[in-house]
């Protein structure tokens, strides 16, 4: 009796394995497409701050160009 059940409780879950295994893959495909997509993300949010500061570094040169041009102008009335 024993021998039984253990042996159809075995067969119930080789057969639920086989079952689940096309889910198991696209859950693993799936995990991977998220890994992929939150690395591009976050090189994606890098390449955005990198940006971001060198456009700062320009406008503030921009800003101290003028600044100069404007002293130049009034030095020269």
């Amino acid at each position: 009796m024993y021998w039984l059940i253990r042996h159809g409780a075995k067969v119930l879950n080789n057969a639920i394995s086989a079952g689940t295994f096309p889910l198991q893959q696209q859950f693993k495909e799936l995990t991977n497409t998220i890994r992929q997509l939150n690395n591009n993300f976050e090189e994606q949010h890098k390449s955005l701050k990198e940006l971001r500061d060198e456009v700062n570094k320009h406008h503030d040169e921009l800003i101290e160009h003028k600044n100069r041009i404007e002293n130049l102008e009034s030095d020269k009335k």
